[in-house]
């Protein structure tokens, strides 16, 4: 996209930048200790009010390394992960993933694709095995995630063919322009 995502406008009509949609649609869901993942050269001072910000532990390493950095930064053993660019997510998606953990499981959407692990519910000591993947370069969380689910330390969530539409993204400026995102269920 050539620029970075957190400062995209939401739309014409929500000209808010992306990363403040998704820090209020966590707040909406009850969410209050704010974590962004975010690049060590940008200022994400005037969108994050309230949000502490982190950055990658191993740069150029993909949303596994924010991950790892919002785990290792969280005051709290559960944590719920939204991507900047899924701007179709609700509070109330976030909701049923904490609802679906019951504060005894993480748990991950699956949709045909695959996993959606970046609208997720962590738990905070799946950090070592992020780490791993990290030292070891296996970047992909797609493995992470399955290796996870396989060893009970998450559970898939089907997702529903109502809710298709929560995980499309914008990847491309003409996503942007159109005020809608326009790919479904990327594979990560």
């Amino acid at each position: 996209m050539g620029r970075d995502k957190a400062f995209v406008p939401c739309s014409p009509a929500d000209p808010s930048p992306l990363l403040a949609r998704q820090l209020r649609i966590l707040g909406d869901a009850g969410i209050s200790d704010l974590i962004v993942a975010g690049r060590a050269d940008a200022d994400y001072s005037l969108v994050t009010s309230g949000a502490r910000v982190v950055t990658d532990p191993v740069p150029l390493s993909g949303p596994l390394a924010g991950l790892a950095a919002v785990l290792a930064a969280a005051r709290h053993p559960w944590v719920v992960v939204v991507a900047v660019d899924l701007p179709q997510v609700t509070g109330g998606y976030l909701e049923k993933l904490i609802a679906a953990g019951d504060g005894r499981i993480g748990v991950v959407p699956e949709g045909p694709a695959g996993y959606e692990p970046l609208v997720a519910l962590y738990p905070r000591d799946l950090l070592p095995e992020i780490q791993s993947a990290l030292a070891n370069r296996r970047l992909g969380l797609q493995t992470l995630v399955r290796e996870a689910v396989a060893a009970g330390r998450l559970r898939a969530l089907p997702i529903a063919d109502t809710e298709y539409s929560l995980f499309t993204n914008w990847n491309t400026p003409e996503d942007i322009q159109a005020g809608q995102p326009s790919r479904h269920l990327r594979n990560n």
